[in-house]
């Protein structure tokens, strides 16, 4: 069940590019998994994750297939966690790539990335362990039971 995905708790946004890797995963039509870990990520507005492309293959594949991807953040030391899923697209051009090439280009000057996954968060749960690891988490970061 969806959460209201007109925005995204800020701190949350904060956690995930606070981060240093993230794991990106996506399914290909037949089933077939696939994780990734991410460097380069950046928030384009409330919900929309951007997720630079520099070595994506089977990843960029499978958002081509079937335009989804969750995104799983933590950190160890805290037992902080969550999983952001949603509607996913692969760009090489436009605002979206623009706004990845800009990010990139503050740490890495000339550098451009492949492309972008853009992935619109239609979901958030929280991983941390617990009574209330998988449940839901609304646009104020609350935990639902």
């Amino acid at each position: 069940m969806p959460v209201d995905s007109s925005t995204i708790a800020p701190f949350i946004r904060e956690f995930v590019v606070q981060q240093a890797i993230i794991a990106l995963a996506t399914t290909a039509r037949d089933g077939m998994p696939n994780v990734a870990p991410m460097f380069w990520k950046v928030w384009y507005d409330e919900t929309k994750l951007l997720v630079l492309d520099n070595f994506m293959r089977a990843t960029k594949a499978n958002v081509l297939a079937t335009g989804r991807a969750s995104v799983s953040v933590w950190d160890a030391a805290s037992g902080t966690a969550y999983q952001l899923k949603g509607a996913a697209k692969d760009v090489t051009e436009g605002p979206y790539f623009e706004a990845g090439a800009s990010h990139m280009a503050v740490q890495k000057p000339g550098q451009r990335p492949k492309g972008v996954v853009v992935l619109h968060v239609t979901s958030v749960y929280t991983q941390q362990p617990g009574i209330h690891a998988g449940n839901l988490v609304n646009a104020q970061g609350e935990v639902w039971a």
